[in-house]
């Protein structure tokens, strides 16, 4: 049996063929293809309380009462006139941005107006694609009600209508391009900028790297906020830091942008940052102004303008380098320009409420680029580094065999020098008995001469002689100190000893020596000497005493010498004083060195071979004794050396404040500020206070050791404290260390109401800040006294204050 349609071969038939081809022909024009979407501009707006009017779409409509709190709604009626429907129709709104309810020919087809306040729409939410079957429509004119609903504004953009097909292909296009388009973006600049960062922060430091990973990173930021569904902030707060966050992500590029093309503007730059500083003030400005959204838009615009300025540096460098990779950074600053003044334009506008901006899309171009660019430099610069760190350690290699040779012929000429050099001191020790046999013979000649009866001209060479011989055993001792020293043979030997005796007999010795030149020889040693001892090496601490006053005897020709002792803080203080030709300042070191020697008439005339002071201060040195000079021109000098005191002496006569003096107070300063510690340290230093400094109470109370009653007698705080601490609780802390409270002063600078008033509260003497030295100085007296008076009626064990005007005050006068 044949089928139908079939040959009996099984091949068509072609009158069967014709009759198909005419069959599908017609099915085809029985059924059309579906019209294209309708765009409707044009709507009829109905707000309560208002007339109905006729507005192209889109509209805005600002709310005229937003104080009462109420939801604001207006409704839009289009009309559309359609055929009948054989699929799901559907309608776009390109652009809602506040809940909306849509009806078609009084059927609801999408509704989000919830009894609830509506919020702002972002992002995808601000497109509405409602669908509904095709049994809606009617032949003929149709009706869609669009409801919108808002506290403040609401904003409807242009309305289509057509198959749900053609619709949603449109409404995706916009989400790609609108949301997922930008968040794209904002993933790829947000990584390359990270890696940026991340170079900038673990190898070069090199600022351009670092302007732009930050830029590209609150650029990638700024995106991502746009498209939250919820934003963080509410009106105006909203669009006021959004348009700062546009701003926070240019500053930073432009100068990127600047500095890459070695154009140095930092005037340029500093307004940038300036206008970044001032940004939010001017906005909010503009919002209480009542033309807060104009101050936003220009706000842009001139930002936009200074991103005009790099684009402009940009083209200069591209200009100037000539080469593909300037040429592709101009095109892409020109296009991300380019871009931000079209989205400027499309946002200033009225022909779209929700428009597609490009401004994220020109980043896809120019941050890959510029990464590129950085990176490669980067890869390049490492290259070379590499390339020089094998050339630098070749040329180590090379100096370091160099440099064991010379260390080796340095080493053999070190040798032979300290072979040298002990040669010298043993000839110097061995040979020292030796050199002064004949020199002690000379002079018993030279006395024995003496004796006879001899003309003028006789006695007076003998006189010369005699001098002669002196200066030579003087050289000798000497040469024999700094041998013994530079062979490590002086080993001081530290004990008490009588310090007022060594001195009398000291000044004994060199006494006739000044009287001989027509000196004034005086000594003053403070009464506490009587009964105090002090802890050196007597033999080595005498030397230096008579190489002081030989020097001083030596060089002084007019006026006289002074020897004085008093006993300071627990330490002696032996002072050689003289009214000689003076030592400039700028030679104060130099004459501690060997072989060193003042130039000027008095020295030639004086002789020696420069080695006194320098065995003194060795000799000071060895035996820990600091050892200061004050001298001046014409003046004369004063060589200071402080010994200690015994441990005993020192506990008896530790000094306490007496009444109406501030030496010896022991006065605790706690102050954040290391300019205000520093000058009161001086400042009650040079009073003759005892002073402790720190930042915290802990601190104080950590520097006081275990002696902090003994040591602390009084307490100057400030009130406000790094890290928010208060001075009221660095008391309490130090009070509770202390075992009792101490007479305490605060000095603040805060003027506060609540300030004063925990001043107040706290029932503390209280100062504010600046304080005046007077003042500060009338309180510790003060002070000084109360704590004095309050350790006498302890029982102290301590001397009293009256011990201390047993002191004479050393006062010598030429």
């Amino acid at each position: 049996m044949r089928r139908f349609g079939m040959t009996a071969s099984g091949r068509p038939d072609a009158a069967h063929l014709l009759v198909w081809f005419v069959l599908i022909t017609t099915a085809a024009h029985a059924s059309p293809a579906p019209a294209p979407p309708q765009l409707i501009d044009e709507a009829v707006r109905l707000i309560p309380g208002a007339e109905a009017k006729r507005v192209t779409l889109p509209d805005t409509v600002p709310r005229p009462d937003a104080s009462d709190g109420k939801i604001f709604e207006a409704t839009y009626i289009v009309r559309a006139a359609l055929g009948a429907a054989r699929e799901p129709m559907a309608v776009y709104l390109p652009g809602v941005l506040t809940p909306a309810r849509v009806k078609v020919n009084g059927h609801v087809v999408s509704d989000n107006v919830t009894g609830n306040v509506p919020r702002g729409r972002r992002g995808a939410d601000r497109l509405v694609l409602a669908s509904f079957p095709a049994e809606f429509v009617r032949p003929g004119v149709n009706e869609i009600e669009i409801t919108v609903a808002s506290l403040r504004w609401t904003s409807l953009s242009k309305v289509w209508i057509g198959s749900e097909h053609e619709l949603r292909r449109m409404y995706d296009r916009k989400i790609l391009l609108m949301v997922e388009g930008p968040i794209v973006a904002s993933a790829v600049i947000m990584a390359l900028s990270l890696c940026v960062l991340v170079l900038w922060v673990r190898q070069n430091r090199e600022p351009l790297y670092g302007y732009f990973g930050f830029g590209g990173l609150l650029w990638a930021l700024h995106t991502v906020w746009t498209l939250l569904p919820d934003p963080l902030l509410r009106p105006p707060h909203l669009s006021i830091w959004w348009t700062m966050g546009f701003a926070f992500f240019c500053a930073p590029l432009i100068v990127f942008c600047v500095r890459l093309s070695k154009w140095r503007l930092p005037r340029f730059e500093k307004v940038l940052w300036i206008g970044l500083a001032l940004g939010p003030a001017l906005l909010y400005a503009g919002y209480f102004a009542g033309f807060g959204g104009t101050a936003e838009m220009y706000w842009r615009l001139a930002w936009i303008g200074a991103v005009g300025v790099g684009v402009f540096a940009v083209g200069r460098y591209a200009f100037a380098e000539r080469n593909t990779r300037a040429i592709l950074l101009l095109g892409v600053g020109g296009m991300a320009f380019a871009f931000g003044v079209r989205d400027w334009l499309l946002a200033r506008g009225d022909t779209d409420n929700n428009p597609v901006y490009l401004t994220s899309y020109s980043g896809l171009l120019f941050f890959p680029l510029v990464a590129w660019i950085l990176i490669d430099n980067f890869v390049v610069t490492a290259r070379a580094l590499s390339q020089l760190n094998v050339e630098l350690e070749r040329r180590v290699v090379d100096k370091s065999a160099e440099l064991r040779r010379a260390l080796d012929d340095m080493r053999q000429a070190r040798d032979a020098a300290e072979a040298a050099d002990r040669a010298k001191s043993s000839f110097l020790a061995v040979a020292s008995h030796d050199l002064r046999q004949p020199a002690h013979a000379l002079g018993l000649y030279v006395a024995a001469l003496r004796t006879e009866q001899l003309t003028a001209e006789q006695y007076e060479l003998t006189q010369r002689m005699s001098a002669s011989v002196t200066a030579l055993d003087t050289m000798f001792n000497t040469l024999l100190d700094i041998s013994r020293m530079e062979a490590g043979a002086v080993v001081p030997e530290v004990c008490p000893l009588d310090l007022e005796s060594m001195l009398h007999r000291v000044a004994g010795d060199f006494s006739s020596e000044a009287a001989g030149k027509g000196l004034r020889f005086s000594m003053r040693v403070s009464k506490a000497a009587r009964s105090l001892r002090a802890r050196s090496d007597p033999m080595l601490l005498e030397r230096i005493v008579r190489n002081l006053l030989g020097n001083a005897v030596r060089y002084t020709h007019d006026g006289g010498v002074l020897l004085a002792c008093r006993l300071r803080d627990g330490q002696w203080r032996i002072e050689v004083r003289d009214t000689g030709p003076g030592i400039r300042a700028d030679l104060h070191e130099r004459i501690f060195e060997e072989f060193f020697q003042v130039d000027g008439p008095e020295r030639d005339q004086a002789g020696g071979l420069g080695l006194g002071l320098s065995i003194v201060r060795r000799l000071s040195s060895l035996l820990g004794h600091p050892l200061t000079l004050r001298s001046a021109v014409g003046r004369g000098s004063c060589f200071v050396l402080t010994v200690p005191a015994t441990t005993e002496a020192a506990r008896r006569l530790q000094p306490v404040a007496q009444v109406g003096s501030l030496q010896g107070l022991g006065v605790g300063v706690i102050d954040d500020d290391p300019e205000v510690r520093d000058s009161m340290a001086v400042l009650l230093g040079r009073w003759g206070c005892k002073v402790l400094v720190a930042e915290t109470a802990e601190e104080l109370i950590e520097r006081a050791g275990g002696s902090l009653r003994e040591r602390l007698q009084v307490l100057v705080v400030d009130l406000q404290l790094r890290g928010g601490r208060s001075g009221i609780d660095a008391i309490a802390t130090v009070t509770h260390a202390r075992g009792g409270r101490c007479p305490t002063l605060i000095v603040s600078g805060a003027a506060a109401p609540e300030r004063l008033a925990q001043l107040r509260a706290s029932g503390l003497e209280w100062l504010t800040k600046p304080v005046a030295a007077a003042r500060l100085r009338s309180w510790l007296i003060q002070a000084g006294r109360a704590a004095f008076l309050a350790d006498e009626a302890k029982g102290p064990a301590s001397t009293s204050a009256a011990g201390r005007s047993d002191e004479a005050e050393l006062k010598w006068t030429s």
